[in-house]
């Protein structure tokens, strides 16, 4: 595993905001992505680091030193592996416990599942913290839908809630927009906070709070699932929030970016 303490959740050092990136067809959503990962400060100090490439055995294209390329590039700073997936999952990734409780015999049985993202239903929510207590939300199982019991051995009615188990370094928030099936988009305002508290979200065995911080938002502007533009905003190591619309990068301010129609939230602790 790579070594969590040598996660570094805080820029190592400043730098000036760095350039926009050009669209080259239909390419706004990836330019978008990029620079929200390239403004993920533990991610952006791993790459400038160069650490992974120095150690990587991968014959032809890597992403991760594609990755560590781009942004030793854009930081102007041109100067060791654990494999890819254990350091993104150090970062980006966290565990749910799914809990199943038996309304008979109070038998409980959990299952752990790891995540990178937390999609997020907006349907009937008008913010953020209401989307996460609708996530977590208990819901009876019974009827067609009724709970296999292992130790009454019968089906029973039971009461199934899902928690968020083990934090994320790095917490990626997955608004709901689009029906891909129907092509259309939830076009709505979900309010969002510039710190949020994940711990009424956790299991029990979490500490308090558990505050995040608001570091990038990824917006879509558009329509439906098949048009539109995207575009970010970004909070850069010299904690000034910037937009970023392919090659026009421009000083904003929280308040600005609190008013956008979020499609992706990325808060870190």
């Amino acid at each position: 595993l790579f070594p969590p303490e040598r996660i570094h959740l805080n820029w190592t050092q400043q730098f000036k905001v760095g350039a926009g990136l050009e669209n080259v067809g239909n390419t706004c959503y990836l330019n978008s992505a990029l620079q929200c990962l390239t403004y993920t400060p533990p991610f952006a100090n791993y790459m400038l680091s160069q650490e992974h490439s120095a150690t990587c055995k991968k014959l032809g294209f890597c992403m991760m030193c594609t990755m560590q390329a781009h942004i030793s590039k854009v930081f102007k700073r041109f100067d060791r592996e654990t494999q890819e997936t254990t350091f993104i999952h150090q970062v980006f990734g966290g565990q749910l416990r799914s809990r199943i409780k038996c309304l008979n015999c109070q038998a409980v049985s959990d299952t752990f599942e790891t995540f990178l993202n937390i999609l997020l239903e907006i349907k009937t929510v008008s913010d953020v913290s209401t989307a996460l207590e609708q996530f977590v939300r208990p819901e009876i199982l019974g009827g067609p839908d009724a709970y296999s019991c292992s130790s009454c051995k019968k089906m029973v009615t039971a009461i199934k809630s899902l928690t968020i188990h083990r934090s994320t370094n790095v917490l990626t928030l997955v608004l709901k927009r689009f029906d891909i099936c129907a092509g259309e988009k939830i076009n709505k305002d979900v309010r969002y906070p510039e710190y949020l508290d994940l711990y009424p979200f956790m299991s029990e065995t979490q500490e308090k709070p558990l505050v995040y911080r608001l570091y990038a938002v990824l917006v879509h502007y558009g329509r439906s699932s098949h048009s539109g533009h995207y575009f970010c905003y970004i909070k850069a190591s010299d904690g000034q929030w910037y937009r970023m619309n392919d090659n026009s990068v421009i000083i904003t301010d929280i308040q600005s970016v609190l008013a956008k129609q979020a499609y992706v939230l990325f808060y870190i602790k």
